[in-house]
């Protein structure tokens, strides 16, 4: 039995077939040279705890078996122990961004190679507040739609939970203006999406010239809002043309402070994080991920 050890973080919500790629990623892992170490998650927070004191806790390897909340809970818990701890995904969750991003397929075998290569690549994290996040940060819709979606019904259709709260929110939702300052030149907007990584919402692109390895924001900010525009946009997205748009704008920046409106809701990496007003900015630590 080899003495390296792998932390091996998981959500037991996740459904059969996942617990089969689970299972077999735990399986194959020996076989390259790895003692796994399973830990099932309980409730928000504890993946988080557990990659903070994982490199203290003699472990070489974090495997994040969730979505990309889970990865934001690790990124945050090895941001704030000063961790160069590698970190290798096991995409198991509704979205799974941050694998779409650096081209890593969801089968135990594509994950197991990857582990075996072992070449791990630094990664520039964003910050929210005193909260780092790892894909992008928004206001606007999407993030009344993060945080009014119904997790029951997530956990039984994953993506379609999201497109039933975006339609039941873009029949009442106002698309109040929004007012950022990028490196301190004033924008208003309906919508916008600070970007770490080019893609938004699975494996659709947003940002184009978006790199997790170099540091800097895209934001886009999406000027009209209302339902036709908020469609139109949708189908944009799906055929990687938002960009496109003459609605839509991106601007390089490191650093955002949304002013307006105050109290408004933001998502970070597909999970609520606090509200307007806040900055949102470069943050000086890295994390370090396995590449496909």
């Amino acid at each position: 039995m080899t003495d390296r050890r792998a932390l091996v973080i998981f959500n037991p919500a996740a459904g059969r077939d996942r617990q089969r790629r689970l299972e077999a990623v735990l399986d194959g892992l020996p076989g390259l040279g790895w003692r796994p170490v399973p830990l099932r998650t309980s409730c928000r927070g504890d993946a988080e705890r557990a990659a903070r004191s994982a490199q203290a806790e003699g472990f070489e390897l974090l495997v994040a078996a969730g979505g990309d909340g889970t990865v934001n809970e690790i990124a945050n818990g090895l941001a704030a122990a000063g961790s160069d701890l590698p970190m290798a995904l096991l995409p198991m969750g509704t979205a799974n961004v941050l694998a779409a991003e650096i081209g890593l397929a969801p089968d135990a075998g594509s994950v197991l190679r990857m582990i075996g290569r072992n070449q791990p690549r630094t990664i520039h994290l964003g910050r929210v507040g005193e909260r780092h996040f790892v894909l992008m940060a928004s206001i606007g819709l999407d993030a009344a739609v993060v945080r009014g979606v119904d997790l029951t019904l997530k956990r039984r259709t994953g993506r379609l939970a999201y497109a039933v709260e975006a339609i039941a929110q873009g029949m009442r939702y106002a698309f109040p203006e929004i007012t950022v300052s990028l490196d301190g030149v004033p924008h208003t907007a309906r919508m916008v999406v600070a970007c770490r990584a080019g893609r938004y919402g699975g494996p659709f692109r947003v940002a184009p010239l978006a790199d997790l390895g170099r540091p800097g924001l895209q934001v886009v900010l999406l000027r009209r809002g209302g339902l036709a525009a908020m469609l139109r946009h949708a189908a944009a997205l799906a055929m990687g043309r938002l960009h496109l748009q003459d609605d839509v704008a991106i601007i390089s920046a490191s650093s955002m402070v949304v002013t307006a409106p105050v109290g408004a809701p933001l998502q970070a990496d597909g999970d609520p994080m606090g509200a307007a007003p806040v900055e949102v900015g470069l943050s000086d630590r890295t994390i370090r991920i396995l590449m496909p």
